[in-house]
């Protein structure tokens, strides 16, 4: 046991797992009645967390420990014991079962003076927290952690921890700190065999990269992932979230080439030169390009689905039907997006994983909006798509303010906020303020996919409030084949007009307003046929 948690601590992990490998026999004959079989239970439990597959023995050893043989076991071996069963609830993904287990262990190893045994419990219940979206107290419990472990000289074990660190860094929006963060920790892991942290922390770059809206670049962190997590195949756990990280990298790549592709339309709509090499050939690839990209995502995102499913992962499942319903969205397949998203929805719900529920939500309103806009003008009352977007945007409002994801909060707002300007609604008031709300969850994170939706919105909400449809084509820079000289006199125009409804016909109080001459004033409204030669 000794020689195993040496290994551990080192993060020497192929030795290790091939010690277990060798010594299988001794650890399938534990029994409640031996010396130390409590803490052989935590030890295995211990190197499943990095990486050892038992093929279930763990679970097998456990059901001979019932509760008249527990009370027998020292107070040593029966913290163990439990540190062994916080393992498999984190493994079946019942994180309340697991924390339980772990305050436990907490608890009693003060009284067994076991720092290192503390150490693990809390690593696991900073990770607990984490996936429960409760990031400030695991960022508390994860310090704590590190601490201890430079204190006892565990160099490794306090950089596996660092990891966590920078991720719920950089989840509450530091990026630059937890990208430093993740630097220190490879430097010291990076002569390890331990491909778990550093595939970690391969894919925290490319999640970092993926924020700040450098897809190339988070692909090629993600890849790098995938080539750690390969190299075991007890890991696919990690392989299949790599494979849905990268089918998201893949799809923003994909939306990106859709908004240059709309851009090009738009020109070619108002008959403007396209600048530079654009040219037919050049927009047909492009096109040819995004959807190669949304069906390689979907390949990816099939492969993480068989490893979700064999594993019975449902947070990972549910994941892969969210980026799988936003793909189907992007197509416009929204029957086939409705179905998935409703597969996440029923995933988050069996866990009470409000972080999956909101998401899957989020996606329900898209697509009921996309229908509610594809109806409009048929005979069919569209309201109830309208009225649906709605529920499903304040639902996943609701759910998002259960967590402590700032991201997922300002995702919920900005649904919300596009749901009130779909043409139903049109509450541009309301709209706005989840627009501000949204806008001071993101901060300073201005750069990536989901800053472009404030600006969306942003868009949305000026041309609903705009009535005028000159002002309405202005504002989406469509100007047909006038000169810019021509759409300043139109505006003019407008403005003077709307100026003297306002200063009750008042020549002399418009001029005074916008600071002109009242025989311009007079000229503009006698062009318009407000105001007779005589006046």
């Amino acid at each position: 046991m000794d020689k195993l948690r040496a290994l551990l601590q080192e993060r020497r992990i192929g030795a290790g797992i091939a010690m277990l490998e060798e010594h299988r026999e001794k650890f399938l004959s534990l029994s409640p009645g031996q010396c130390h079989a409590g803490l052989g239970l935590g030890c295995l439990a211990q190197w499943l967390d990095v990486g050892h597959d038992d093929g279930g023995l763990l679970s097998k050893l456990l059901a001979k420990f019932a509760n008249s043989e527990r009370k027998q076991l020292p107070l040593h071996d029966y913290v163990h014991l439990r540190v062994a069963e916080a393992a498999v609830a984190m493994r079946r993904e019942d994180l309340t079962d697991a924390l339980q287990h772990l305050e436990t262990v907490l608890a009693l190893a003060r009284e067994i003076e076991d720092p290192k045994i503390t150490l693990i419990a809390s690593l696991w219940k900073a990770r607990c927290l984490r996936k429960a979206g409760e990031y400030d107290q695991a960022l508390e419990v994860t310090r704590t952690g590190i601490r201890l472990a430079l204190s006892l000289n565990l160099p490794y074990v306090a950089a596996v921890m660092r990891t966590l660190e920078s991720w719920i860094l950089f989840q509450n929006g530091e990026s630059k700190e937890a990208e430093r963060m993740l630097q220190e920790a490879e430097a010291v892991l990076r002569q390890t065999d331990d491909f778990i942290t550093l595939g970690n922390i391969q894919s925290a770059y490319g999640r970092i990269a993926l924020r700040e809206g450098r897809y190339d670049h988070a692909m090629r962190h993600f890849d790098a992932s995938i080539d750690y997590f390969q190299r075991r195949t007890s890991l696919e756990g990690y392989l299949a979230r790599s494979l849905t990280n990268i089918a998201q990298a893949k799809r923003f790549l994909a939306m990106q080439l859709r908004r240059s592709i709309d851009a090009q339309r738009q020109r070619s709509r108002l008959g403007q030169r396209l600048v530079g090499p654009s040219n037919g050939r050049d927009y047909a690839g492009q096109l040819e390009r995004m959807h190669d990209l949304l069906r390689s995502a979907q390949a990816d995102l099939g492969k993480a689905d068989v490893i979700y499913k064999r594993a019975q992962n449902h947070h990972g499942g549910g994941n892969v039907d969210v980026n799988l319903a936003q793909i189907y969205l992007d197509f416009g397949d929204l029957d086939s997006a409705d179905e998935r998203a409703g597969e996440a929805f029923e995933l988050g719900a069996t866990k009470a994983d409000y972080l999956l529920m909101c998401r899957a939500r989020i996606v329900q309103a898209m697509a009921a909006n996309a229908r509610f806009e594809e109806q409009i003008g048929e005979a069919e009352d569209p309201s109830r798509f309208a009225q649906l977007a709605h529920d499903c945007a304040k639902e996943a409002v609701d759910l998002g303010e259960r967590t402590e994801s700032r991201r997922l909060r300002a995702q919920a707002h900005l649904c919300h906020g596009l749901t009130l300007v779909n043409g139903f609604f049109t509450d541009t008031e309301a709209a706005r303020a989840c627009c501000d709300r949204a806008e001071a969850y993101l901060g300073n994170d201005r750069r990536d996919a989901l800053w472009q939706e404030v600006e969306i919105l942003r868009a949305q909400i000026l041309h609903a409030g705009v009535e005028d449809p000159n002002l309405r084509a202005w504002s989406q820079g469509e100007v047909g084949d006038k000169s810019l000289q021509q759409v300043v006199g139109d505006f003019e125009e407008l403005l003077i007009r709307k100026v003297w409804e306002n200063e009750n016909r008042k020549v002399s109080r418009v001029a005074h307003r916008l600071a002109v001459s009242p025989k311009k004033v007079r000229r503009v409204l006698r062009h318009l046929g407000l105001l007779s030669e005589r006046n």
